[in-house]
C-alpha cells in the first residue's frame, strides 16, 4: 500500500512539474510577445515621431522641372506678346497696314497724291494745331482729315507730321506775327525757302449749306485735304512763286473757282483794279480778263501790250475768257487782232446727239482735245471737256504762232449772238462744222523767252459746273495751261472726297479672302495646334 502510494506521488510529481514547465513556458512565450508588442509600438511611435519629423512628400525632380519650364514658356509667350505689339506698332507707323473699304475710298490717297509725295525731294514740316487725340475725336471728318495726312507722312520721308496744342504751346504762334492761327489749322513750312502756308477747316473741307441752314450747323460735305495740302508743299516748295492777277473794274465776271483752283496749285492769285493800276508790277506772272462785261479802254490795253513786252524780255501771258453776255468789244478784238486771234460774235452749238451734254439744248456739248505742248497732261485720258455756251475763238493771221488748244467735234454750227441775225436763223443755212474754243498765240524775243495771249472761248469752261463732274478734265486742262507755258512742275488736281455719301462696301474679292480667312484658314490652325498640344501631352 504504501509503495502504490509512493509511485502515485512520483507521478503527480512529474504532471506537476511539466504543467509548471508548460505553463512557465507559456508565460515566457506571452511575455516575450508581450516584449515584442511593446517594441513594435515603440518602433511605430519612433517612426510615426520620425515621419512627422520629415517632409510629407518628398522633393520631386520631374515635377519641378515641367513647373520651370511651364512658367518659363508662360514667361516667354507674354514677353512675345509684348514684343509683337511693339513691333507691330512700328511697322503701322511706317506702313500703311490699314484696308479702306469705302466707295469713294474716303480713307486712301489718290494716285496723283502718291506720284506727287514719291517725287518730293524738300523736307516740309506739317503741324495740325492740336493734340492728335483731340483732333480725330472731333467728328469722322476730321479722323478722315488725320488718316489722310498720316498716310502722307508714310509716303514720303520728306513730309514731317506733328500735332501741337496751341494751348500748351504759345512760343510756337508768336512766330507768325499778323497772321491768324486756330485750333484745327494746319501749318506747312519748307526750311529751304523759308515759307509757309496756313490752311484752315474752311480750305480742307467743302461745308453743306444746307445743313447749315437747316441744322444752324457747319457739316462738311466734301474732304478737300489732298489737293490744299499738295497745293502748300508746293507753294513752300517751289523756287519761284509764280503769281496771276485777275483784272477787275469792268463788269468781268464770277472768277472765284478759277481763282481757287491756280491756288491750290500753288499760284499766288491776286487783284488788279486795271482802271486805277498805272503800271502792272513787272513780278505778275499772268494777268487774266475773265469775260469783261464792259469794253476796255485803249489806255488800259497799252498797259497789257507794255506788260507782256515786260522791257523786251517778255515772259509774260495774258488770259482772256470771252462770253455771251458781252456786247461787242471792238477795243479788245483790236488787242486780240495784234495776237492774231478773234473771238466771232456767235454761239457754237452742236447738231450731233452724241456730243450732246444735255438734250435741253444744243449749246452744251462735248470739245476735243488737241495734242500739244500744252495740254499733255490731260491729251489721250479717259475724262471728258465740258463746253457750254462757246463763241468761237478764230485765228486770223496764218502768220502768228497759234496753236489750238480746244475745239467742237465734227457737226457744230454757229448761232448768231446778234437779236436781229438771231430772228433770221435757219439751221439749215448755218455755217457747220469744226470749231475752235481755245487757242493760245506766242511771241518770241530775242533772248528766246516767250510771252503769250492763250483766248477762250467761254468762262463757263472754268465754271464750277464744268469742273465738278467727276468724268471732267477742265480743271486740269487750265492748270496744265499755266504749268506748261511757266515751265514749272506740273500741278495736282484732285477732286474732293464727299464725306456724306461715303458707304463701306466690300467688294467680291475682298469678301472672298476674309471668307477663307476666318472661315477656314483661322478654325485649322487652331484645330492644328490643339492636335499638337494635346499629343504633345498626351506622350509625357
Amino acid at each position: 500500500m504504501s509503495e502504490k502510494n509512493t509511485s502515485e506521488e512520483k507521478v503527480e510529481e512529474e504532471i506537476t512539474e511539466e504543467v509548471k514547465e508548460e505553463i512557465e513556458g507559456e508565460a515566457a512565450e506571452e511575455a516575450e510577445v508581450t516584449k515584442e508588442v511593446k517594441e513594435k509600438k515603440k518602433s511605430a511611435k519612433s517612426a510615426k515621431a520620425m515621419k512627422a519629423a520629415k517632409p510629407k512628400k518628398p522633393f520631386n525632380k520631374r515635377k519641378f522641372k515641367h513647373g520651370v519650364i511651364s512658367a518659363a514658356f508662360t514667361v516667354l509667350f507674354v514677353a512675345a506678346v509684348v514684343v509683337l505689339n511693339v513691333i507691330i506698332g512700328i511697322i503701322s507707323e511706317r506702313v500703311n497696314t490699314s484696308v479702306d473699304l469705302t466707295t469713294v475710298g474716303l480713307y486712301s490717297l489718290d494716285d496723283s497724291t502718291e506720284d506727287f509725295l514719291e517725287t518730293l525731294e524738300s523736307d516740309v514740316s506739317v503741324t495740325v494745331l492740336n493734340s492728335e487725340k483731340t483732333f480725330e475725336s472731333q467728328d469722322s471728318s476730321y479722323k478722315q482729315v488725320n488718316e489722310i495726312l498720316q498716310k502722307m507722312r508714310m509716303a514720303s520721308e520728306h513730309f514731317a507730321l506733328e500735332y501741337l496744342d496751341i494751348d500748351q504751346n504759345p512760343n510756337y504762334t508768336a512766330k507768325f506775327k499778323g497772321e491768324t492761327l486756330n485750333e484745327n489749322y494746319i501749318v506747312f513750312e519748307s526750311g529751304k525757302t523759308g515759307r509757309h502756308k496756313i490752311i484752315s477747316p474752311s480750305d480742307y473741307f467743302n461745308y453743306n449749306q444746307t445743313y447749315l441752314q437747316y441744322y444752324g450747323a457747319y457739316v462738311p460735305e466734301s474732304s478737300n485735304v489732298e489737293q490744299e495740302a499738295i497745293s502748300a508743299m508746293m507753294y513752300v516748295t517751289s523756287d519761284k512763286v509764280y503769281r496771276v492777277a485777275f483784272a477787275e473794274g469792268y463788269g468781268e465776271g464770277d472768277s472765284s473757282t478759277l481763282q481757287s483752283l491756280f491756288s491750290k496749285n500753288g499760284y499766288d492769285v491776286e487783284k488788279l483794279p486795271l482802271n486805277t493800276t498805272s503800271e502792272i508790277d513787272d513780278g505778275i506772272d499772268y494777268v487774266v480778263l475773265f469775260a469783261p462785261t464792259m469794253d476796255y479802254d485803249k489806255e488800259q490795253l497799252a498797259k497789257l501790250d507794255k506788260f507782256l513786252d515786260n522791257g523786251g524780255k517778255f515772259g509774260k501771258n495774258v488770259l482772256y475768257f470771252a462770253s455771251t453776255q458781252q456786247p461787242k468789244t471792238p477795243n479788245i478784238d483790236e488787242f486780240l487782232k495784234d495776237w492774231g486771234l478773234e473771238t466771232g460774235f456767235e454761239v457754237v452749238g452742236q447738231t450731233d446727239s452724241s456730243y450732246l451734254i444735255s438734250s435741253e439744248t444744243p449749246f452744251v456739248h462735248f470739245q476735243q482735245l488737241c495734242d500739244t505742248e500744252y495740254t499733255k497732261n490731260v491729251y489721250g485720258g479717259k475724262l471728258y471737256t465740258y463746253g457750254i455756251y462757246l463763241r468761237p475763238v478764230n485765228i486770223i493771221d496764218s502768220g502768228a504762232d497759234c496753236t489750238v488748244l480746244l475745239k467742237s467735234y465734227d457737226k457744230a454750227f454757229l448761232y448768231p449772238m446778234d437779236r436781229e441775225d438771231a430772228e433770221k436763223f435757219e439751221l439749215e443755212k448755218a455755217e457747220n462744222g469744226v470749231f475752235n474754243a481755245a487757242v493760245i498765240s506766242r511771241k518770241t524775243s530775242e533772248n528766246g523767252e516767250k510771252s503769250g495771249v492763250c483766248a477762250f472761248g467761254s468762262e463757263l469752261l472754268a465754271s464750277t459746273l464744268s469742273m465738278s463732274y467727276s468724268n471732267s478734265n477742265n480743271a486740269e486742262f487750265f492748270v496744265g495751261i499755266l504749268d506748261s507755258t511757266s515751265g514749272r512742275e506740273q500741278g495736282v488736281t484732285i477732286k474732293a472726297k464727299n464725306l456724306l455719301s461715303a458707304t463701306f462696301e466690300v467688294n467680291v474679292k475682298t469678301a472672298n479672302t476674309l471668307s477663307v480667312v476666318l472661315c477656314i484658314v483661322i478654325p485649322i490652325a487652331v484645330i492644328v495646334l490643339g492636335i499638337v498640344i494635346w499629343v504633345r501631352r498626351r506622350h509625357r
